[in-house]
């Protein structure tokens, strides 16, 4: 039915009405929505979703063809309806509802809107298509690029979005998602988009000021807006200088208000007009509008215009049940009315009263997931995926003796369109409203299984090959531009085949690299958003790193055989480091070795990669460089050691210059110390090099020789490792005091009492020797907790060294610089970095807090107080955790600030100094940029090396010379007298053997061990050089004389003699 006026042909009339008259040509046609704009009309049919639009198409409004303009337009048949009246052959008839015919098949409409000039719609994909006038961006065309669009066009940014509703106003518009996200764009004179300022919109922004209201449904009027929240909010903005926003003012505003006047009431429908807002509040049944009144379009009696909301004067009352009313509830005896829809439009409005029906909840549109599907293929709003859906697949498939077999092909065709659609999968699987993730993965992953299980067809279905064939061509352009649009990609990780697939087959290849392609494009606040998720869903995280995993290193592989070119990895490389960032910094659940690539340690482009990077010079391939979190502890090592042997040779040759020059220099970092004084002898001569101003500071980087006072033994590895050794071993003895022992974790960290200006000169120069040896690639057993070596790289990451290194990486990889670092506020204080990291220093204390913090019961039991007692030098110390805390009671509301406190305590503030001093010391020397590449705990295994548990293996890395061999009978005396020795003389043999009880990063494939005859008799002792790990052995004539002679020879583990 239509009325009123017929300018531009919008009534499908052939004049106008002045009341309403059925529309003759469309009597066969289930119409399911109208939507009208200026001067044109769109309808909705209900089965096949397809849109009939008529009117004026001044700017391709109809989707039509421009010869079709204006009101009246020659039709001599009428194909879409049956109507038993005919036309007269050349009569001139009004302008003829059509069929939009510039859609794909996927475009199934589920809902239009008109604006002015400009329509949209929905698709059952979750698409929106706009189409129109573009003047002021309402179509999301860029600005100048065009003025109308007279075909659809897809609004590609919210691409990938859950959007379930859409709204036009004048010459704006508005999408939401399942979510209650809401996005906007078009004409913004007034404000009416909501984003704070009034440039017009070409592109779809966000409104991001109403996100937590989580927004149910839109109304739209010439230049304002209306929201209704979850709550039954409602929020008005734009122009108000007819009232239309019912804020009591005349003022615009450029973002969401919440109407006061209406402040608890429940809002359950909001109507737009030109200038005005009704408003239908549910549990009172009652009627409110506010705005323009020129023509009584309030309703109020007069004609005055309202800035807040005014009844409308009509007797309403609430939807009475006819329970209610048997309950004692009054049956009124006036006539009243029960609003069942209101609705507006120009300077109109209309309400549909019915008192046996309840008035329809604006709210629920958007929340209802009632899918339908035909032969036919229908649905009243987007499809989504769901346990249910799969099963009513499976249920309905029909099986062969069906004599139905078309419903086979439909039923297929819709699950094959809810897979493919972006959309539709990210309004899939939602969490309630609040959830730290908004993805429900159990549902998934019951699909998943279900779809294993039933019907052998729906497994074809979501066959792997299935999803990358059809997916392949949709996913290309993808480019995940909101938030929510980033549900389908990580449901596109959690695919199980993509954990069994191989890159052996063509598809797959393209599907993991279009898959890695879409990441890429993704910017820092989509990332952010992915990782936060990805933080609470730690067995999502793995999936996902397993599939990337997978391929990355399948790749390689391809790479190896010339199958491949490596160019092409680098996108899967990209998301591998983005998913290890996310692994370090939210969940830490995967240990950093579960992204190492052990292929890639073997590649011989990693020399001239870290080359390039250390020089700062591009290349023209993918660098391993770029992706730290796939390089193995080993690669990292050996490339920490090129670059201290580069800075070394660089050192050395200036060193040498200056002296050509006639600037008298050392070539070389000289210590000699005495072996019963090595602490002292230490201190003075590093604070000599150091402070006295004989030596600079880059002099401490100078190759390094040691040389131990009345012994003969030149220092070309092993005497350096040997002073090392008794170094630390004198140092962290505890009559010094200078560090706590923690007995449940077996480390030592600062003692909180040494901050005397001695105290910190101590400690200032452990730091240096601790950072001398790693430049000098030795490693030290120094049981340090893992706390420390984070602080060490918290405090490089300040520097202009890391800074720079960080940025070489990013250039090389071609990456935007996007730093992920978790918001200090997100989850609670368990999962923070200090408590894992006190729980490693302090594993018993750390297993009480976990239970006060999450015990139900009244904590003040505990009779604490913010303040913890310490032990100084056999004196108990009480220290207040925060002022006046010995008086302050540990309850439930304030029991994670306690345990905060006492954590930072522990961890920074009673040793912040000590810490500062140990941190200049350490990187006077040893500030290398391969630190950037390194995670904390391959900092502490690149200190302390590795421990050897099995000493048999020893017998595997060995090699012979000069005559011995394996077979040799002085070697076979040799194995079997070493593998009867117990673990201690074992480890002390092997310091005996290399200067150390323990090994490189690495193990022991990484060291090499000869042994070689000597020429001396069966008399004299084995003899080690722990340089180049070589032992002399005589050839000995029995296993007795061999073990006493080895015996003898270990008692000889320090100190370098002639024999």
């Amino acid at each position: 039915y239509s009325m009123a006026l017929t300018s531009e042909g919008q009534l499908a009339q052939p004049c106008g009405r002045s009341r309403p008259e059925h529309v003759h040509v469309m009597s066969a046609v289930d119409i399911r929505q109208v939507a009208c704009g200026e001067g044109y009309s769109m309808a909705l049919t209900r089965e096949g979703g397809t849109p009939m639009t008529w009117g004026s198409n001044s700017h391709g409004q109809l989707c039509r063809d421009p010869c079709l303009d204006g009101y009246k337009c020659r039709n001599r048949t009428l194909t879409f309806a049956d109507t038993n009246d005919e036309a007269p052959e050349e009569e001139e008839l009004p302008s003829v509802p059509q069929c939009i015919t510039h859609l794909e098949f996927e475009h199934i409409i589920c809902r239009v809107a008109c604006g002015t000039q400009h329509a949209l719609a929905l698709t059952t994909a979750c698409e929106v298509l706009a189409w129109g006038s573009n003047e002021r961006g309402q179509c999301s065309k860029p600005r100048g690029t065009c003025k109308e669009s007279r075909t659809p066009h897809q609004v590609s940014v919210i691409d990938g979005a859950p959007i379930v509703f859409i709204a036009a106003g004048g010459s704006h518009s508005f999408a939401l998602s399942a979510v209650g996200h809401l996005y906007a764009w078009g004409a913004n004179g007034f404000g009416q988009l909501g984003i704070g300022s009034v440039d017009d919109q070409f592109k779809v922004v966000e409104v991001e000021s109403i996100a937590s209201q989580r927004i149910k449904y839109i109304s739209c009027g010439e230049d304002h807006t209306a929201l209704l929240s979850e709550t039954g909010g409602l929020f008005t903005f734009g122009a108000g200088g007819s009232g239309q926003l019912g804020h009591g003012s005349l003022r615009h505003e450029h973002l969401p208000k919440q109407v006061l006047e209406l402040m608890g009431s429940e809002v359950i429908q909001v109507a737009c007009g030109r200038r005005h807002t009704l408003a239908l509040v549910g549990r009172t049944g009652k009627l409110y509008a506010f705005g323009l009144g020129g023509s009584g379009q309030l309703g109020t009696g007069d004609k005055k215009t309202q800035d807040v909301p005014c009844l409308v004067g009509c007797n309403w009352r609430p939807h009475l049940t006819s329970s209610a009313t048997q309950d004692g509830h009054d049956v009124p005896t006036t006539e009243v009315h029960v609003a069942h829809l209101i609705a507006a439009g120009g300077d109109q409005s209309f309400v549909v009263v019915d008192a046996k029906q309840p008035p329809i909840d604006m709210r629920l549109v958007t929340s209802e997931q009632n899918i339908q599907y035909t032969e036919r293929f229908s649905a009243n709003r987007p499809l989504f995926l769901s346990p249910e859906f799969v099963e009513r697949v499976a249920r309905d498939y029909p099986p062969s003796d069906n004599p139905n077999p078309n419903l086979g092909t439909e039923v297929q065709a819709l699950f094959q369109h809810v897979l493919g659609s972006p959309g539709c999968i990210s309004s899939s699987f939602l969490n309630p409203p609040g959830s730290k993730c908004p993805i429900n993965f159990a549902p998934m992953k019951e699909v998943f299984d279900r779809v294993g299980t039933e019907d052998p067809f729906l497994d074809k279905t979501l066959n792997l090959f299935y999803v990358q064939s059809f997916l392949i061509g949709r996913l290309s352009p993808l480019i995940l531009e909101t938030v929510e649009s980033c549900h389908f990609f990580m449901f596109i990780l959690s695919l199980p085949m993509l954990r069994s697939a191989t890159l052996s087959h063509p598809l797959v290849e393209e599907f993991f690299l279009t898959v890695c392609h879409i990441f890429c494009k993704t910017g820092p606040k989509q990332r952010h958003a992915m990782a936060d998720w990805y933080g609470h869903e730690p067995e999502q995280l793995e999936n996902a790193v397993e599939a990337v995993y997978r391929f990355v290193e399948e790749g390689l592989r391809l790479v190896a055989k010339q199958k491949m070119d490596i160019n092409r990895l680098e996108p899967g490389l990209t998301l591998l480091d983005f998913l290890a960032m996310v692994n370090d910094q939210w969940c830490r659940t995967l240990p950093v070795m579960r992204f190492h690539i052990k292929t890639i340690a073997t590649d011989e482009r990693l020399k001239q990669d870290f080359i390039a990077w250390y020089d700062n010079v591009r290349q023209g391939t993918v660098s391993f460089i770029c992706f730290p979190c796939v390089l193995d502890l080993r690669v990292k090592s050996r490339m920490l050691h090129l670059e201290n042997d580069i800075v070394k040779q660089r050192q050395h040759f200036k060193a040498h210059v200056n002296n050509l020059l006639g600037h008298q220099s050392e070539v070389f970092l000289h210590i000699s110390v005495r072996r019963g004084d090595i602490v002292n002898d230490a201190i003075r001569e590093l604070t000599q090099a150091n402070m006295d101003g004989s030596l600079k500071r880059l002099d401490l980087r100078l190759p390094l020789k040691v040389n131990f006072v009345d012994e003969v033994g030149v220092d070309d590895g092993g005497v350096t490792k040997e002073f090392f050794f008794l170094l630390f071993r004198n140092l962290l003895n505890q009559d010094y005091g200078m560090f706590k022992v923690m007995k449940d974790s077996n480390t030592i960290y600062f003692s909180p009492w040494c901050v005397s200006k001695d105290d910190l000169d101590n400690f200032n120069l452990i730091g240096l020797l601790v950072g001398l040896a790693i430049y000098n690639n030795v490693i030290i057993d120094v049981p340090f907790p893992i706390i420390l070596y984070y602080k060490l790289m918290e405090r490089f990451k300040g520097t202009r060294l890391f800074q720079d290194g960080k940025r070489r990486l990013l250039s090389a990889a071609g990456r935007g610089a996007v730093h992920l670092s978790r918001p200090n506020s997100t989850g609670s204080f368990i999962e923070s970095v200090d408590f894992q990291m006190f729980s490693k220093l302090e594993p018993e204390v750390a297993k009480n807090f976990m239970e006060m913090l999450t015990t139900a019961d009244d904590v003040a039991s505990y009779n604490l107080c913010f303040d913890m007692t310490v032990k100084r030098f056999d004196v108990n110390d009480v220290v207040e955790l925060k002022p006046g805390g010995a008086d302050i009671e540990v309850t439930n509301a304030n029991r994670e600030e306690y345990v905060k406190l006492y954590v930072d305590y522990i961890l920074h503030k009673s040793v912040k100094k000590q810490f500062e001093s140990f941190a200049d010391g350490f990187f006077a020397v040893c500030e290398a940029m391969c630190f950037t590449l390194m995670h904390p705990t391959e900092l502490q295994s690149l200190v302390l090396g590795g421990r050897v548990d099995d000493f048999s293996a020893i017998q595997g890395v060995t090699v012979y010379s000069a005559g011995y061999s394996a077979d040799h009978p002085v070697i076979k005396r040799f194995w079997s007298v070493f593998q009867a020795f117990d673990l201690e003389m074992k480890k002390k043999f092997f310091q005996f053997l290399t200067g150390s009880d323990r090994v490189p990063v690495g193990g022991l494939d990484t060291i090499k061990i000869l042994i070689q005859p000597c020429k001396a008799g069966p008399d004299r002792l084995p003899v080690a050089h722990t340089c180049f790990n070589i032992l002399d052995l005589p050839m000995y004539t029995s296993e007795e004389i061999m073990r006493t002679k080895l015996l003898q020879a270990l008692k000889w583990t320090e100190g370098f003699h002639l024999i």
